[in-house]
């Protein structure tokens, strides 16, 4: 559910940005809204509902999900204030590429791979198998920041709009598979090991 509610701010994004050129009346406050600026406005405001939620709802927040709303509180703003959509363009590719960097960081820092030590040590695997993790991960985050600038400087605004909630989506299923390619066949043969220690002999 977390990780479903972690969607909600892009998704309020994308219905907001749809709702360019309407005109609504609450009482004596009449609004219309702004295209990307009220978009924006609104993923700044849906972020920290997310963290709200969040904090509510498990008792703590991450640190990468405050990261996150630091980033987009930034840009947002710049957007906003500035009546230029180059910073929220630059928004997710800076949040790919950090998180590029972060797993290469922990690996060489630490000497383990960063979703090794989000398990918890729940799952064993040799050092080189993590590291395959780390570079595919790695990859993956830098490549999805490269494709976002890619389609937001070559592409209209409805279109990055839409690429930036459906690619998010996409490019998280993809990661979740990509790791379990590197992961799955180790975790077949410590499966079938560990079913054959505790088979008993009469």
């Amino acid at each position: 559910m977390k990780q479903l509610l972690e969607f909600l701010p892009l998704v309020i994004f994308f219905l907001t940005f749809q709702l360019s050129g309407t005109t609504v009346a609450v009482g004596d406050v009449v609004y219309t809204f702004d295209g990307i600026y009220s978009a924006t406005i609104a993923l700044i405001s849906a972020t920290f509902l997310q963290l709200v939620i969040v904090k509510l709802v498990w008792g703590a927040v991450e640190k990468r999900l405050l990261g996150v709303a630091l980033v987009v509180t930034v840009f947002g703003s710049a957007t906003v204030l500035l009546r230029d959509p180059v910073f929220i363009f630059w928004k997710p590719t800076v949040v790919n590429w950090v998180l590029a960097v972060t797993c290469v960081g922990w690996h060489v820092i630490r000497g383990r791979c960063l979703f090794e030590a989000l398990l918890g040590g729940g799952v064993q695997m040799p050092a080189q198998i993590w590291k395959r993790v780390t570079l595919v991960s790695a990859l993956h985050f830098a490549m999805v920041g490269v494709v976002n600038l890619y389609v937001a400087y070559n592409y209209s605004m409805e279109t990055w709009v839409s690429f930036k909630l459906w690619s998010s989506l996409g490019f998280s299923v993809l990661l979740i598979l990509l790791i379990g390619v590197v992961m799955g066949p180790h975790l077949k043969e410590v499966a079938n090991s560990d079913e054959n220690n505790n088979t008993t002999t009469f």
